[in-house]
């Protein structure tokens, strides 16, 4: 797998490039959908599929007293991708100073530093930017504008309960071993 560190090595992905964009923490069956129609669409494209992510998780940065405990080290997210076929993995260095960017500058940074971007995949609920400024509507208004397109897939649900990070971590922090395997799709 190859290990981006700064937006603009985008430039170095094979085009038509199909984005995954979230934090991806626990790799779960929520964020399998999500890369999963990156994949997909970089396939019918003959393209390439790269996931953004984020290090550290924002909520470390943005409010460090309420920051999640992690579900994945980035060693360990940057295997579990490999495993579903990522070649492609951007890791966004979330410090103070990009805390300050905008949803539509970060988006533009996106589309700058890749030589075709083709396709954005994200959770329906994705928000990001400086005070959460940019979100699926965003995106879709700046994919009119330069030829992109958006995927936003839909809350991923098991039993009736909705697969997130937190649900997980719940379910760890209460000995459910066998409740999280099944919101992550593997064993925890």
């Amino acid at each position: 797998m190859h290990i981006l560190r700064s937006i603009d090595d985008l430039s170095k992905v094979p085009s038509a490039v199909h984005l995954a964009i979230g934090v991806f923490d626990g790799v779960h069956l929520g964020h399998l959908a999500v890369i999963g129609d990156a994949i997909a669409g970089a396939k019918s494209s003959g393209g390439s599929a790269c996931v953004v992510t984020f290090d550290p998780h924002p909520v470390r940065v943005l409010a460090p007293a309420a920051a999640p405990r992690l579900l994945t080290a980035e060693k360990h997210k940057e295997k579990l991708l490999g495993m579903l076929g990522i070649e492609w993995m951007l890791v966004v260095p979330f410090d103070e100073e990009f805390a300050q960017v905008s949803g539509e500058a970060f988006v533009r940074q996106l589309i700058d530093a890749c030589g075709e971007l083709k396709q954005i995949a994200v959770g329906s609920d994705f928000v990001f930017g400086h005070q959460r400024s940019g979100d699926v509507n965003l995106l879709d208004s700046l994919a009119a504008d330069y030829g992109f397109t958006v995927t936003a897939v839909d809350q991923v649900a098991v039993e009736g309960e909705r697969v997130s990070s937190t649900a997980v971590r719940r379910a760890v922090e209460m000995g459910e071993l066998e409740h999280a395997r099944n919101l992550l799709g593997r064993d925890y």
